[in-house]
């Protein structure tokens, strides 16, 4: 059952935007997006792929707060980095899959050339993941179901795995990655971050890509309100670079809003990831 915003939540959320700031303010962090560039060891990295660029979008949630404009200024965004092969973590849609054709229309603009794949978040299945999924699959978006692809580059392979979400069952892990070998370099895709604790159990060493948390959301003094509490899945790790045992995980915080159409102290994101080979030695 999907958890839903109480009134009471509402109300303390409203409370705690008259006292932290201006509404103009509010309105900025919602719509100032900003661009993160962060460089990330993925074990098994060959030095061939050292400098090798990954673009990230998670949490897209067009309708009801966010609008087709909002995405394509952050398909804009993306763009422009240049990105060898581009993410999608998941969230496209919130309550229903109505938005889903032109949210993936507009998906279809972006560009990298090893491609632009994506996996499902628990709004997605909630609201219907093969309606996602077609829409997805009609722009020529695949959409990785725990299951793992060989990407070739001029310089070698890399393998890129997609996991469904918790909300749906446990993480398949094995199922997900019963053609990888440990030694080749992987980057999973995993729309909760808190799954990390489960893969890195498994022993997996790749980078995982999440999104969910849309970094709190409400953020007042680097300290998240009473009103919103974190989601579920979403605890552990809530934005940014962690390593969970063998594991490197990335949390974007996303680009839409869920519940209230408010982001405090957490603006939109979209994500540069550098992958570095830990045979390379740095200065």
């Amino acid at each position: 059952m999907r958890p839903k915003t109480s009134r009471r939540q509402i109300l303390r959320g409203l409370t705690a935007l008259a006292v932290g700031g201006s509404s103009a303010a509010i309105a900025a962090d919602r719509k100032q997006l900003q661009i993160e560039r962060v460089e990330v060891p993925v074990p098994g990295l060959p030095p061939a792929l050292d400098g090798f660029r990954i673009g990230q979008l998670s949490d897209l949630h067009l309708e009801p707060y966010t609008t087709a404009e909002d995405i394509w200024k952050s398909v804009q965004a993306c763009n422009s980095l240049k990105p060898d092969l581009i993410a999608l973590t998941g969230d496209f849609v919130t309550n229903n899959t109505r938005a889903a054709p032109l949210v993936a229309d507009i998906l279809s603009h972006l560009e990298a050339p090893h491609g632009v794949h994506a996996s499902l978040g628990n709004h997605d299945f909630w609201s219907g993941a093969a309606d996602v999924v077609r829409a997805l699959h009609e722009r020529k978006i695949p959409v990785l179901s725990n299951d793992t692809r060989r990407v070739q580059t001029d310089v070698g392979p890399l393998w890129l795995g997609g996991i469904d979400s918790v909300y749906v069952n446990k993480p398949d892990v094995r199922k997900t990655l019963q053609h990888w070998k440990q030694t080749q370099p992987l980057v999973l895709m995993m729309h909760e971050p808190d799954a990390a604790d489960v893969i890195a159990a498994a022993g997996v060493k790749a980078l995982q890509l999440s999104g969910h948390t849309h970094g709190g959301q409400l953020v007042f003094r680097g300290k998240e309100p009473m009103s919103l509490r974190r989601a579920r899945h979403g605890k552990r790790y809530l934005a940014g670079h962690y390593r969970v045992g063998g594991l490197e995980l990335y949390v974007n915080r996303g680009i839409g809003c869920v519940g209230l159409p408010l982001r405090i102290g957490c603006p939109p994101e979209v994500t540069e990831l550098v992958l570095r080979s830990p045979e390379i030695a740095r200065a």
